[in-house]
């Protein structure tokens, strides 16, 4: 087994588990990795991919069913923002993408800090929705918006992280056929699919035995603290694109 194999197979196990006990994560810790190693044309198909995986290890088909009207709202809203994204995306720099992408993370943390609780209202639950179909497409990185969005609807973080997985199932699912239809070559041409694959599951599985033993406050400052990463981690590659 490589070094490259091995650091990146750490990496998914880390991130499934993360993104599976917390509801966010698996981008934040595998994209920086992936990208170096594989580039990012490969890198964002194969990390739509795996985190298609992850959300369909990870939802739960009784929490889909107990909110059912809420995750309806969620995904077509996202799916109106996935397709916007793939409208302004020819539009845009690569550069001016990831900076667009943090500056929407940024504004989602501000907002879980705001007690907005119910407040929000379904509008602005649609609106940031809508916001992490545009960041699924663009960056690969949808998790935390959707999840900020689910706290500032009022769910606790517990919730919010069960909640978020059958939604970024669609986003994610939708966002990789997409690729895969106008770019077939950079995912068929990445290299170790297959344990990838079996490292997301192992990392998932995982993420469910830890998650429900997790306090709420704990899952809830995580949440932030990922989303703060994950915009300094996009800030951080569009400054290094010059």
């Amino acid at each position: 087994m490589s070094a490259d194999l091995l650091i990146l197979l750490i990496a998914i196990v880390l991130g499934a588990g993360l993104q599976v006990g917390v509801g966010i994560g698996f981008s934040i810790v595998v994209a920086p990795v992936m990208m170096v190693l594989l580039g990012t044309a490969t890198a964002v198909p194969v990390l739509l991919m795996l985190n298609t995986l992850v959300s369909l290890v990870a939802t739960d088909p009784q929490v889909w069913r107990r909110d059912r009207g809420l995750v309806r709202d969620a995904v077509l809203a996202c799916l109106a923002g996935i397709a916007l994204g793939l409208l302004i995306y020819p539009l845009l720099s690569e550069r001016a993408v990831l900076f667009l992408t943090a500056a929407l993370l940024l504004i989602g943390v501000a907002t879980s800090l705001i007690p907005f609780g119910q407040n929000i209202g379904p509008s602005g639950f649609r609106t940031i929705s809508g916001l992490s179909g545009l960041a699924t497409v663009w960056a690969a990185t949808p998790g935390p918006l959707m999840v900020l969005g689910l706290l500032a609807v009022g769910r606790s973080p517990q919730a919010a992280r069960k909640l978020v997985q059958p939604v970024a199932l669609v986003a994610y699912g939708s966002a990789f056929a997409l690729h895969l239809a106008l770019d077939w070559t950079a995912f068929a041409g990445a290299p170790w699919l297959v344990p990838f694959a079996a490292a997301t599951v192992l990392g998932s599985v995982l993420g469910r035995l830890i998650g429900p033993k997790l306090p709420q406050r704990v899952v809830g400052q995580a949440i932030r603290v990922i989303s703060v990463l994950a915009c300094v981690a996009l800030i951080r590659r569009a400054w290094m694109m010059g």
